[in-house]
């Protein structure tokens, strides 16, 4: 099987605490179905980033920022989105699903 990354994009907003904590447990909930194909469970939440680049590193807000990942074992790319569609995170943000590519070395 195919390693693939779940990465969350950008910062849920919830009306309250309660509201955040009713989605959490969501979506533990769902973590808990998938965890036969998790690998890497969720390794969030990132803080805000440094883009580095050959002009230099700036520290400006973004609101499609990476912030969070989770690795999975898929078939192929189709049953990595099947997967991430189920997400209830995808109700308040949005996931991006990569392969994640093995490198010789």
């Amino acid at each position: 099987m195919a390693q693939f990354g779940l990465l969350y994009v950008g910062e849920p907003q919830f009306a309250s605490q309660e509201e955040q904590q009713a989605h959490f447990a969501k979506y533990m909930q769902w973590m808990e179905s998938i965890n036969d194909v998790v690998v890497q469970p969720a390794m969030r939440p990132m803080g805000p980033p440094i883009r580095v680049t050959s002009e230099g590193a700036s520290s400006a807000a973004r609101a499609d920022r990476l912030t969070g990942m989770t690795v999975i074992e898929a078939d192929d790319i189709d049953a990595a989105v099947a997967i991430a569609k189920t997400s209830p995170y995808i109700e308040v943000a949005a996931l991006d699903v990569v392969e994640m590519i093995q490198m010789q070395m």
